[in-house]
């Protein structure tokens, strides 16, 4: 049996993990099965008393089911990516390819699907929370002007302001931690380096630019080119927006450096500016992937 504060996990059919005890697998996405009463999670306790911060609306535990489901989102497409190495370098057949290939597909439509889902519930939740921070603030003026003329007396809105204050310091938690599950679910490839993103994206983009001679080679058939073929430029564009802030700014530095080279062979700028500047934007062009 699970002790208090761990988190439950049960076994998902589909796949066969052990993954948390959710709606839906964070790895392939189906729904789960109810967790039986020895693998559920310790209750809920109740609310806490007047004049004590209510306990956050989002559990650790998931935060932990948000970096499980982000990082396998990342993983599918990386093996995807492995996949098109290998049909490239011909290291695996047609057939086999398509099966795997169409397999991590759908695992990660399947994690996709989940990921749209919390965050639905996630800004649904946000905005419910919002609302009522702005109603409780609202609830707070009106006590104070009650007090002021006389309405209530000074014990009376002691107690209610407190409560109030209470309620909406616990609200402004919440709204933060779900403010970051959100945030969590909208940075793909959260667990990857801007340079990792680039190298994939750069290394998926050979691959299939080689499967493409090869299919003018006659050493892969175009029917396979043709079924994969919508699916790799969707990820390659997924890839490369992640990462185009920081490739438009490489490309300006170096097109500010093939500048400064040119000005410094028609003798528009001296050795040591040259020098200067050269070192500057190098620099500047090591921290772009940094």
């Amino acid at each position: 049996m699970a002790e208090r504060g761990e988190e439950a996990r049960i076994t998902c059919p589909e796949c066969g993990r052990r993954v948390p005890a959710t709606a839906y697998c964070i790895y392939c996405g189906v729904r789960l099965p109810r967790a039986p009463p020895s693998q559920r999670a310790a209750p809920v306790p109740p609310p806490a008393p007047a004049g004590m911060a209510a306990p956050p609306a989002v559990s650790a535990a998931a935060t932990v089911d948000v970096r499980e489901l982000m990082a396998n989102i990342s993983l599918q497409h990386a093996r995807k990516v492995e996949m098109l190495s290998l049909l490239q370098s011909r290291e695996v057949s047609e057939s086999v390819f398509l099966k795997l290939y169409d397999e991590y597909t759908e695992r990660l439509r399947k994690s996709m699907e989940v990921r749209t889902r919390m965050m639905e519930r996630l800004r649904s939740e946000l905005g419910g929370k919002e609302k009522r921070y702005g109603e409780v603030k609202l609830l707070l003026e009106e006590l104070g002007v009650r007090y002021k003329i006389g309405e209530i007396a000074l014990e009376e809105f002691n107690r209610m302001s407190d409560a109030l204050r209470s309620e909406a310091a616990g609200l402004e938690r919440a709204t933060g931690m779900l403010r970051d599950g959100l945030s969590r679910l909208e940075r793909l490839f959260m667990d990857r380096t801007p340079k990792e993103i680039y190298d994939l994206e750069t290394r998926a983009r050979k691959c299939y630019e080689g499967l493409k001679k090869l299919v003018e080679e006659n050493a892969l058939s175009g029917e396979t080119l043709e079924k994969i073929g919508p699916d790799v430029e969707s990820m390659l564009e997924l890839l490369g927006s992640l990462v185009s802030d920081r490739k438009g700014r490489e490309r300006a530095l170096r097109e500010e450096l093939e500048t400064l080279e040119t000005r410094y062979r028609v003798g528009e700028v001296s050795i040591e500016e040259y020098e200067n500047r050269r070192r500057e934007l190098q620099s500047e062009l090591e921290k772009v992937w940094a």
